[in-house]
C-alpha cells in the first residue's frame, strides 16, 4: 500500500513539474512597439545662459513623446530600446543681449536608451512591470536671429544651435492592459539622472548651453501598444 501511495505521488509530482516550468514560458517569441505621450520634468535644474551673471533659472517641464521597441522573451522578462523626444520646453532664458543682434532662445532635449523590464505581476487583464534605463542624452539650444529678412538673401542658417551630449541612468515602473486585438493601453512612470558635462559650450555672442552638470528627471506618461508574434 505505501508503495503504490508513494508511486502515486511521485506521479503527481512528475506531471506537475513541467506545467511549473511552462508558467514563465510564451507560446511565441513576441514583439512590441509602444508609443507614449506625457510630461517631462527637470524640477532642481539650472537653467542658464550665462552663469557669470547669474541669468538662470531653476526647474523645467515639456511636454514628450516616446517611442520603444522591445522583445519579450518570457512572461517575465522583455528588454528593448526606445527614444524620448520634448520639444517644448516651459522655461526660457532669454539670450544675452547685444547691441547689434536680437536673438530668441529654443531648446530641446532627446534620450536614446535601452530599457529591461521584469513583469512580476501578469494576468489576462492587466500586466505591472519594473524596468532599468541607460543611454545617451542631447540637449539642445538654438539661439536665432530675430532680425527682419535683409533685402539680399543670405546663405545659411539665421542661427546658431549647441548640443549638449551626455549620459542617462534611471529607472522605470508601468502597468498596461489588453484593449482589443493586439493591442494594448498603459501608464509609466520614470525616473532618471542626466550626466552632462559641467563645462557649457558657447555661441560667437557668449549664449552658453542651458544645462550643465547633473539633474534629475522624472516622466508620467500614457502609452499604447501592439503585440506581434515573432515565430
Amino acid at each position: 500500500m505505501t508503495l503504490i501511495v508513494s508511486g502515486s505521488l511521485a506521479s503527481l509530482n512528475a506531471a506537475a513539474a513541467p506545467t511549473a516550468a511552462r508558467t514563465d514560458e510564451l507560446d511565441h517569441l513576441s514583439g512590441m512597439a509602444e508609443m507614449g505621450v506625457g510630461m517631462l520634468t527637470l524640477p532642481a535644474a539650472q537653467v542658464c545662459t550665462n552663469r557669470t551673471t547669474a541669468r538662470c533659472k531653476q526647474g523645467d517641464s515639456s511636454f514628450m513623446l516616446e517611442g520603444w521597441q522591445l522583445i519579450r522573451t518570457s512572461r517575465h522578462f522583455a528588454a528593448g530600446a526606445g527614444f524620448t523626444l520634448a520639444l517644448f520646453p516651459t522655461t526660457d532664458v532669454p539670450a544675452i543681449a547685444s547691441p547689434n543682434i536680437s536673438r530668441d532662445h529654443k531648446r530641446s532635449y532627446f534620450t536614446a536608451e535601452g530599457l529591461v523590464r521584469w513583469y512580476p505581476y501578469t494576468s489576462p487583464t492587466w500586466e505591472g512591470w519594473f524596468g532599468a534605463t541607460g543611454g545617451l542624452v542631447v540637449v539642445a539650444d538654438t539661439f536665432a536671429s530675430t532680425e527682419a529678412q535683409p533685402e539680399r538673401a543670405l546663405v545659411g542658417p539665421r542661427g546658431v544651435t549647441t548640443r549638449t551630449e551626455g549620459y542617462t541612468l534611471g529607472f522605470a515602473m508601468g502597468a498596461s492592459r489588453p484593449i482589443v486585438g493586439a493591442w494594448t493601453i498603459g501608464a509609466s512612470f520614470r525616473y532618471g539622472i542626466w550626466l552632462l558635462p559641467n563645462q557649457a559650450a558657447k555661441t560667437p555672442f557668449g549664449d552658453e548651453a542651458s544645462l550643465t552638470g547633473h539633474s534629475s528627471m522624472f516622466l508620467l506618461g500614457l502609452t499604447i501598444g501592439y503585440r506581434i508574434s515573432v515565430y
